[in-house]
């Protein structure tokens, strides 16, 4: 079976010869692994944007994938490397700094390595470089084998002293309210937010969003209103709208416009939806 390694990097494309680096690594060592580039578009150390971004795609890849995620601001510290197989056989290599918590919940974890095996790693190994001298040729050599051994790599770590990183999603029920983050936004302006959708309905409230449901918006103080609604043309152009985004989280948009810009948020921001 051909083995698949996702890369998701904040590199941009000033930094496209890091991401080549990484590839020279991973194919000197299995030159037959097949290479998707997820993104290298992450805004600089944004860990809530990488996050979202594993957590929405990794899913639709075959299993025994391995995914490799290079947004790390703490490269050269004291910070753990970390490998994970999840219990549907899809692996992730990365540092410890809070990518990893909002992907997975405990129970999917098979298990979690503390990377400290140097047989493994690309020598020397660059203080400043972790993605290609310690991450990359990990994953290549998981790619090699069937069932590749990741105790081989270093002690076990206890999923539970992960650090996490906190994403706002506090969902009032009162006032039907809820104080939410963006995760993430896109080459639009479309803003993701925390909050999650079944459907048409607001997970964890049991709040059904008819078409044209008339939706409040706080960023910074400041007030919008827009509407529920299920694509972008249902409303004239440059309108404030909401609706569930492919990945099933409730988006911030405005047709044909740029919500982020005009309504000035950014990934992060703490912004509050009342319905």
């Amino acid at each position: 079976m051909e083995r698949i390694i996702g890369l998701i990097t904040d590199f941009g494309s000033r930094g496209q010869h890091y991401v080549a680096a990484m590839k020279a690594v991973i194919l000197k060592i299995n030159p037959l692994v097949k290479i998707i580039d997820i993104s290298h578009d992450i805004s600089p150390y944004s860990i809530i944007e990488a996050s979202y971004i594993l957590k929405t795609t990794y899913k639709h890849f075959p299993k025994g994938s391995i995914f490799i995620t290079v947004v790390d601001p703490g490269v050269g510290g004291s910070r753990e490397i970390l490998a994970l197989k999840t219990n549907l056989n899809y692996f992730f290599i990365g540092p410890n700094n809070g990518i990893f918590p909002n992907v997975f919940d405990i129970s999917e974890i098979s298990e979690c390595i503390n990377i400290q095996n140097q047989e493994y790693f690309n020598h020397p190994v660059s203080t400043t470089f972790h993605g290609r001298d310690i991450m990359a040729p990990i994953g290549a050599y998981i790619t090699r084998y069937q069932n590749f051994p990741l105790s081989d790599l270093g002690p076990k770590f206890n999923f539970n002293n992960i650090i996490k990183i906190i994403i706002t999603n506090e969902i009032d029920l009162e006032n039907r309210s809820i104080i939410s983050s963006i995760q993430y936004i896109d080459s639009f302006g479309n803003g993701t937010t925390t909050i999650q959708m079944v459907g048409n309905k607001i997970k964890d409230l049991d709040l059904a969003l008819e078409d044209g449901t008339k939706i409040s918006l706080i960023i910074n103080q400041d007030n919008y209103e827009g509407i529920f609604t299920t694509h972008f043309s249902s409303v004239p152009i440059d309108s404030l709208l909401f609706l569930v985004g492919s990945t099933g989280f409730l988006e911030i948009s405005i047709n044909q416009g740029n919500a982020s810009k005009k309504l000035g948020f950014k990934s992060g921001d703490i912004i509050t939806i009342q319905v």
